[in-house]
Parts: C-alpha cells; sequence; structure tokens
C-alpha cells in the first residue's frame, strides 16, 4: 500500500486549519495526503472542525483524540462528523483497545494506537498488532522534542524492529520536515506524521509538495 503524509493540524483557531487545508487540496490530491485533526484544534473545537475539514477537503481526516476510555463513545462522536480515523493510546488498557477496534472496525474506520511515551513500545506494539490496531504511531511528543532535541528521524532502529515483527502499518510524528522523510521511507514507515514544520510555513502547499517527492511520488 502506498505511504502517506498526515498532516498535523495541532493549531487553536479553526479559520487557520481551514486555510492551510485549502491551499493544501487545492494543489495536490487527497489520494497521497491524510488530513489531521489534531488534539489542540479537536479539543478547541470538538466535532465542527472535524465536520468543517471532511467536507471542505472530501480527504481520509484523521481525528486525534488521544482516546484512554470508553473508545466507542468517542469513536462515534468523530466517526459521526466525518472522520476516518482516531487514536488510542498505547498506554490504554487491553479492554480499551479490543473495544476501540472492535467499534472502529464495525463502523468501517481506522484505529491508530499512539505509542508516545510507552516505555516498551516494541512489545506494545506487537501486542496491539495482534488486537487488530491497523496503524502503530511512533510518537515523540513537542514537549520532549524540545526539552532532549530529539525528533522523529532518530526512531530508525525502532522502526525496522517492529516492521521486521508487524504487519499493521507504521507510523512516524514528531519534528519532521523536508529532508528527513525518505530514510524513514526506506526503513518500512508507511505514514509520515508532520505537523509545524507545513502550517507555520507561509507556503504550506509547497512543504507538502516537497514532502511527498522525498516519499517517492512525482
Amino acid at each position: 500500500m502506498p505511504g502517506k503524509l498526515q498532516i498535523a493540524l495541532d493549531l487553536l483557531e479553526l479559520t487557520k486549519a481551514v486555510e492551510i487545508s485549502t491551499r493544501i487540496v487545492s494543489a495536490v490530491t487527497c489520494e497521497n495526503i491524510w488530513i489531521e485533526v489534531g488534539t489542540p484544534l479537536l479539543k478547541s473545537w470538538g466535532k465542527i472542525a472535524v465536520k468543517a475539514l471532511k467536507n471542505i477537503t472530501d480527504c481520509f481526516i484523521v481525528a486525534d483524540t488521544k482516546t484512554m476510555d470508553v473508545p466507542e463513545v468517542e469513536g462515534a462522536t468523530v466517526f459521526s462528523a466525518g472522520a476516518d480515523a482516531y487514536t488510542i493510546l498505547a498506554v490504554a488498557d487491553d479492554e480499551v483497545v479490543k473495544e476501540g477496534v472492535r467499534f472502529a472496525h464495525e463502523s468501517g474506520k481506522t484505529v491508530i494506537a499512539d505509542l508516545i511515551n510507552h516505555p516498551e513500545p516494541l512489545k506494545r506494539g506487537i501486542e496491539l498488532a495482534n488486537y487488530g490496531v491497523d496503524v502503530l504511531l511512533f510518537h515523540i511528543g513537542i514537549s520532549v522534542q524540545k526539552a532532549r532535541g530529539v525528533s522523529a528521524k532518530d526512531l530508525i532502529n525502532e522502526v525496522r524492529e517492529l516492521r521486521r515483527l508487524v504487519s499493521s502499518r507504521i507510523a512516524v510524528a514528531g519534528g519532521l520536515k523536508p529532508g528527513d522523510i525518505k530514510p524513514l521511507i526506506d526503513s518500512g514507515v508507511d505514514i509520515v506524521v508532520v505537523g509545524g514544520a507545513i502550517t507555520k510555513n507561509p507556503e504550506p502547499e509547497n512543504v507538502v509538495k516537497q514532502i511527498l517527492r522525498e516519499m517517492g511520488y512525482d
């Protein structure tokens, strides 16, 4: 399956998210991109943000719910607004993950498990894959990036190891920018998640085009 660029709209203002998304989908097709309603945007605007971005872009929409409990409730909320996928934290209880996978798959939707801050991401990734999670996300959060000077590009060894062990799709997120992408794709990453490098650039559509070229798209 071809790789995807997931554009993380970790913004507070819906108008800004709409503006950026509109510019991007005017320049590239939805075929190779996913649009993420980032957690700050989701907390600020809720279902309105999901519905607006789905209606405006008609792209695959990821709602970054970071679910820890009642996944059926949270899933139903964002799916009814047009989301195609939602996120569950890998540190959630196994029963939460299983419920989340069951409900999402019954709804024809995708489950992304976020491994952020999990002490044993490889071991947990294998467990989550066995539960039917569709995408395993290696994620270095913004606070950790700033404090430790690291980004998701430093996770290549972990990606290679997990790729060898599971058939689920693998995503990486955290401080990625143009120039970081090709080595990750070559290591087995299926989905690269890029936020600030796109949303903070005055020409976000050009950054998207550059990243897609690094992923092997013309």
